[in-house]
């Protein structure tokens, strides 16, 4: 009787053996499961979200905007240009209407005034196109005046937002009447 019990003593120590390393198993892959997941869901976090597709501010050929710009006409290039190159920005206008040239990834853009608010030595003047995709604001302090050519340097930002996504570019150039 002795052997019997003793042989279902082992048995049963077996039996309980395989229960505990099943459930130790389960703990171990459940623990292995969460940890993956949780490796998967920190990898997909510390992705940096892709920026938004950039844009080219162009320069502007001698000739653009010579239909629709009339009285004084202000041109900014990006401060540090090479010399030959073109305005970044040519707009004439007044306190209340205006119309301005861009050239945005190649295309020449109009833009027109919304509105403009003018300090003691400078003015910053907010322009849109007609599909509300390019907004141009530009902030400009006044600089010497040349009574000869009737003209007045400028240099300031200007801010340019085509479809959702921003630049900021230093400039200078001048207006002139």
């Amino acid at each position: 009787m002795a052997m019997k019990n003793l042989l279902s003593l082992v048995l049963l120590c077996a039996a309980v053996s395989v229960i505990a390393a099943c459930s130790d198993h389960a703990a171990t892959s459940e623990a292995a499961h969460a940890s993956a997941s949780l490796a998967v869901a920190a990898s997909a976090a510390s992705k940096p979200v892709p920026p938004p597709a950039a844009f080219t501010v162009g320069s502007l050929a001698e000739n653009d905007g010579d239909g629709e710009l009339q009285g004084c006409t202000t041109g900014l290039t990006v401060t540090g240009a090479a010399p030959e190159s073109g305005d970044t920005f040519r707009e004439s206008s007044t306190d209340t209407e205006g119309v301005g040239f861009i050239r945005i990834d190649g295309a020449l853009v109009r833009v027109t005034l919304l509105h403009s608010d003018s300090r003691e030595h400078g003015v910053t003047s907010v322009f849109e196109d007609a599909a509300h995709t390019l907004r141009v604001i530009e902030s400009v302090e006044s600089g010497e005046t040349n009574e000869n050519t009737d003209s007045t340097s400028l240099s300031g930002t200007l801010t340019i937002t085509y479809k959702g996504v921003t630049q900021t570019l230093r400039v200078e150039g001048g207006v002139a009447c």
